[in-house]
C-alpha cells in the first residue's frame, strides 16, 4: 500500500507549516497544490520539503479562478504518477486527531474498491480545544480515503465547479471505522472573522460565476449554516493534539484572513452583486 495525501492550499500559511507536518505522520507521501498564493504558503511548503525532501511535491497554479474539480483532478493525477495505491484528501486547514495516528493506516488498509473512507469531521469552534458537539457540525463526516481505481476522477458538473469531495466515476459507498472518538479535525470554524469571511467570499463567488443556476436565497441558504449552525461545544481530548505539540508554533489563529480582500475586491469590480446574500456581519459589506 502507497498511501499519498492530495492537498489543495491557498493562502494557507496561518496553518499549512502544522497540517503539512501532521499529514507525513501518517501518509507516505504529500502533494500540494497552491492555487494562486500571496502570502507565505510556498515558504512554507519549501521549509516542509527541506524536513523530508523525497516525500513532498508541490503544483504551482497561478491562475487564481478556484477551479475546484480541475484541482482536484491534478492531484490525483500527479499521486497516480507517484504510483499511488490509496489516496488520501485532507484539506489544508484539516488535522487527523492523534489519537489515531497508530492505527489509521489499518483503517485505511481494510479499504474495500469502491469503497470511500469517511471520517466524523471533528469541527472545532472558537477554540482549538472545544468541538461542535450538536447539529449539522456535531454529526458531520468527510470523505477522506479510497482505494484508487481507473474511472475515479472529477469534473465540474454542468459548469458547476464547486464542494465535490468524493471522487466521481462509481457509487458512493461509505466506510466508517471510527466514531467520534477520533476523526478530522476541521478548523475553519475556529476564527469567526476567518469564517464568516469565507463564507461571504463562496456566495460573492457563485453569484459572480453561476448567476443563472439558482435563486439567490437559495445560495445564501447554502452557506448560513456553518456561520449559525450548532450552539453547543464539547471539551476536546488531549490525545488529539498531543502528537502535534512541536509544530503548534505553526498554527496562527488570528492571522488575517485574506478572504476579506478578495470580497471587497469583488464588490469593487460588481456593485449590486451581493444582494440578497449574507454578508455575514463583514464591515466591508
Amino acid at each position: 500500500m502507497k498511501l499519498v495525501c492530495t492537498m489543495p492550499a491557498r493562502n494557507e500559511d496561518w496553518i499549512l507549516g502544522l497540517s503539512a507536518r501532521a499529514v507525513l505522520q501518517w501518509c507516505d507521501e504529500l502533494i500540494v497544490l497552491n492555487h494562486a498564493s500571496t502570502d507565505k504558503t510556498l515558504e512554507v511548503i519549501e521549509e516542509v520539503w527541506k524536513e523530508h525532501r523525497d516525500r513532498v511535491f508541490v503544483i504551482n497554479e497561478s491562475d487564481p479562478v478556484w477551479a475546484e474539480m480541475a484541482h482536484r483532478q491534478r492531484l490525483l493525477e500527479f499521486a497516480r504518477g507517484r504510483n499511488a495505491t490509496h489516496i488520501v484528501l485532507v484539506d489544508a486547514d484539516e488535522v487527523l486527531t492523534g489519537n489515531l495516528l497508530g492505527s489509521i493506516r489499518e483503517h485505511v488498509r481494510m479499504l474495500l474498491p469502491h469503497a470511500t473512507m469517511q471520517l466524523p469531521w471533528q469541527c472545532l469552534k472558537g477554540s482549538i480545544h472545544q468541538v461542535h458537539a450538536d447539529g449539522v457540525w456535531g454529526t458531520a463526516t468527510v470523505c477522506m480515503a479510497f482505494v484508487d481505481e481507473p474511472n475515479c476522477h472529477w469534473a465540474a458538473r454542468a459548469g458547476y465547479d464547486f464542494h465535490h469531495r468524493q471522487p466521481m466515476g462509481r457509487p458512493f459507498i461509505p466506510f466508517q471505522p471510527v466514531n467520534r472518538s477520533g476523526g478530522m479535525m476541521h478548523l475553519q470554524f475556529v476564527s469567526e472573522r476567518r469564517l464568516r469571511a469565507k463564507q461571504y467570499l463562496y456566495q460573492l463567488t457563485e453569484r459572480l460565476r453561476w448567476p443563472d443556476r439558482e435563486p439567490v436565497e437559495m445560495v445564501r441558504k447554502r452557506y448560513q449554516p456553518a456561520v449559525y449552525g450548532g450552539k453547543n461545544m464539547a471539551d476536546i481530548p488531549e490525545s488529539w493534539w498531543a502528537p502535534y505539540l512541536p509544530w503548534m508554533k505553526y498554527l496562527d489563529v488570528d492571522a488575517e484572513p485574506w478572504q476579506e480582500a478578495e470580497c471587497l475586491k469583488i464588490l469593487d469590480s460588481h456593485p449590486g452583486l451581493a444582494a440578497g446574500l449574507d454578508s455575514f456581519g463583514m464591515e466591508a459589506a
